[in-house]
């Protein structure tokens, strides 16, 4: 089955206009990075597999971040999550390290990987500067992974950085993606992007999801309940269960002080109740929000401008989830596990 975006189905994802590649890398500087681990099949063997998993890296700019942070905002939807760096943001409105995401229980090898690459190009952390803070998110993969087997090591972490580059990027079943599933199908790597028009002016607004939530006959598709007229039709005998959690990483390149990107990332939710999520006890889900313009512009915008970004959050949010469903591929996992992807055909059709 030929997997392609929701826009290119002839969806509708909102007013603005999308960037380029409709995807975050549209924001001038951002690179994306991923490392896919798949090995193995059959019953599950803690330490040797089946590996369904990955990790995927995010470079808000190609500069050094540890050196040229970022203003930054982070909004915690729901903190049933095991994630690394989100006090720091909170406190600082500052990112100065790149983002990693990655497995629940490879988070901590994905920060070694991390923190090697960083003490390698910032010979003066230790010494006479301060120490980076480390951002790695996780989601939970254990449905189809051998998560135990942490295989996930610090060198994918390095290897997914030194990837990192411009778009289009591969979305679906892909880097930390290659484990995940949303709504009891196949889910993973997600992005959209828009044009945000503000003060005559142009800004770029990207946005990537990890998805791995929800109850089938909770999704909604364009307002459809898509997942519920499929789960009366018995469309998906096998339905994998979903251990939680979603992570959405938006990036643009408008002048926004850190306290207006958390008011960008404080909207997600709106997005994210466009596809049907509800956020169940369990699921983790954070929101990061970036400018890399860098800390030395002159001004942010008034908040009076930021109406066009708020839209633009709620739809980007929403169009990546929807994103990761459309582009995933069918999984198989250990103990036989079956993850099925959206039969892309099929919703089409009952959608007129």
């Amino acid at each position: 089955m030929e997997r392609r975006s929701a826009r290119s189905c002839g969806l509708w994802m909102g007013e603005l206009a999308p960037g380029l590649h409709n995807d975050i890398t549209d924001v001038p500087g951002v690179l994306v990075g991923h490392v896919s681990l798949i090995k193995g099949y059959g019953p599950l063997i803690p330490g040797v597999g089946p590996v369904r998993t990955g990790i995927t890296a995010i470079r808000p700019h190609p500069g050094n971040i540890y050196r040229e942070p970022c203003q930054a905002g982070i909004h915690v939807m729901n903190g049933f999550g095991k994630s690394l760096g989100v006090p720091y943001i909170q406190e600082t409105g500052l990112l100065n390290s790149p983002i990693f995401l990655t497995n629940t229980l490879s988070v901590y090898d994905a920060a070694q990987g991390m923190l090697t690459y960083l003490l390698q190009e910032n010979p003066e952390i230790g010494h006479d500067a301060r120490t980076p803070n480390l951002v790695v998110f996780e989601c939970d993969d254990s449905y189809l992974n051998d998560i135990r087997g942490r295989h996930v090591k610090p060198w994918d972490g390095i290897l997914a950085l030194n990837r990192a580059s411009t778009g289009p990027i591969v979305q679906g079943s892909v880097g930390a993606g290659v484990g995940m599933c949303l709504f009891q199908l196949k889910g993973g790597i997600g992005s959209a992007s828009r044009i945000v028009p503000s003060q005559g002016k142009e800004y770029r607004m990207g946005m990537l999801a990890l998805t791995n939530f929800g109850h089938l006959e909770e999704m909604l598709i364009n307002g459809v309940p898509i997942g519920l007229m499929m789960k009366r039709a018995n469309q998906q005998k096998m339905l994998c269960q979903v251990p939680g959690s979603l992570i959405l990483v938006g990036m643009t390149d408008a002048p926004l002080s850190c306290r207006q990107l958390h008011m960008l990332a404080v909207r997600a939710p709106l997005g994210l109740g466009r596809t049907g999520g509800i956020s169940r006890m369990g699921s983790g889900e954070f929101c990061l929000m970036v400018s890399n313009t860098g800390l030395e512009f002159a001004a942010p915008l008034s908040d009076w401008d930021l109406d066009p970004f708020f839209q633009a959050a709620v739809e980007i949010t929403a169009e990546s989830i929807w994103n990761s469903l459309f582009y995933a591929t069918s999984m198989a996992g250990r103990d036989g596990h079956l993850c099925q992807a959206l039969p892309i055909d099929e919703v089409l059709s009952w959608m007129g």
